[in-house]
């Protein structure tokens, strides 16, 4: 996938929309491990762009250097360490475009699914991983410019000092041809145009090289903590997803045992209850007939007595 020249993986429209959907669904730890992870990337390129313009500006002073027999011969050869700087740099800033594209066309792919699937998809973020087997041979390609970088550094320090020395023999030996006395350039702090032209240069990359590595290690470390936050949420919700199968089949045999119960409501035995006048008047009329029946029973034992 080609990426617009010069737009930041963490400015990329796909990349937003995954950052958004991973935080709604509760997956702050890992939108933040793949926007560091983005960052550092885009920081990559951001440093090789700065070393572009520094051996650029290297390439223009050497062509620009005082023409004379020692300078000629040395210019070839500072030019050939430049080109060798500009070409590894050229090859890192190859590879930093593959692992934006890959970002790019990974994220594009997990939003899709989401959308169409779910949280699930999403765990798909640790497939950035993929990714870390390019920032390895990068890492190993940076390595390789320091260490050619720390050499050429030496030499052409070495080179530097030579004509320097040699421009302070030469002009001594100028000096006691005109009878004058010769001056003691050890007191005197004297750079070449080569330490400015080539040799400042040359430090400024080897320093933007070793961020560089310092960069790449963090990148590929996120890559790793990624792959574990996700590891760590699926095995939280899978965990919690059980836990919601075993109470499930709980909550529906209660259901149906409440189901099963007969509520019937109590039934008491018909009565008929009197209030106020009516019982005391009911009441009275059984008191009558409870004596009458009194009566009738002495009257009955009175005259067999008799």
């Amino acid at each position: 996938m080609d990426m617009e020249a010069g737009k930041t993986l963490t400015n990329e429209e796909v990349i937003r929309e995954l950052l958004e959907l991973l935080k709604k669904n509760a997956m702050k730890e890992q939108a933040n491990d793949v926007f560091e992870i983005c960052s550092y990337v885009d920081g990559l390129e951001k440093k090789i762009d700065s070393m572009t313009e520094e051996l650029t500006n290297m390439q223009n002073q050497i062509k620009e250097m005082q023409e004379d027999t020692l300078v000629n011969n040395a210019k070839k050869a500072l030019s050939e360490a430049q080109e060798r700087l500009n070409t590894r740099c050229e090859q890192i800033k190859s590879q930093v475009y593959a692992v934006k594209a890959q970002v790019e066309s990974t994220a594009k792919s997990i939003v899709a699914e989401a959308k169409a699937k779910g949280r699930a998809a999403l765990y798909r973020v640790s497939e950035f991983l993929g990714i870390k087997k390019k920032l390895l041979d990068i890492r190993e390609n940076v390595r390789g410019a320091i260490k050619t970088t720390d050499k050429d550094i030496a030499k052409t320090a070495l080179l530097a000092k030579g004509f320097r020395e040699a421009g302070q023999t030469a002009a001594n030996a100028f000096r006691t041809f005109a009878d004058k006395p010769e001056v003691d350039y050890s007191q005197k702090e004297q750079k070449h145009p080569i330490t400015k032209a080539v040799l400042a240069p040359m430090k400024a990359v080897k320093k933007m090289l070793v961020s560089m590595e310092l960069h790449l290690d963090a990148s590929i470390d996120k890559l790793d903590n990624l792959a574990m936050n996700v590891q760590i949420d699926k095995e939280k919700h899978t965990e919690n997803e059980k836990k919601q199968e075993q109470t499930e089949p709980e909550m529906a045999e209660a259901k149906r045992v409440e189901a099963e119960i007969v509520y019937s409501p109590m039934v008491a035995e018909p009565q008929e209850y009197q209030y106020n006048a009516d019982a005391f008047e009911a009441r009275g009329v059984d008191d009558v007939k409870q004596e009458a029946a009194h009566n009738d029973v002495s009257k009955v034992r009175e005259d067999k007595a008799r």
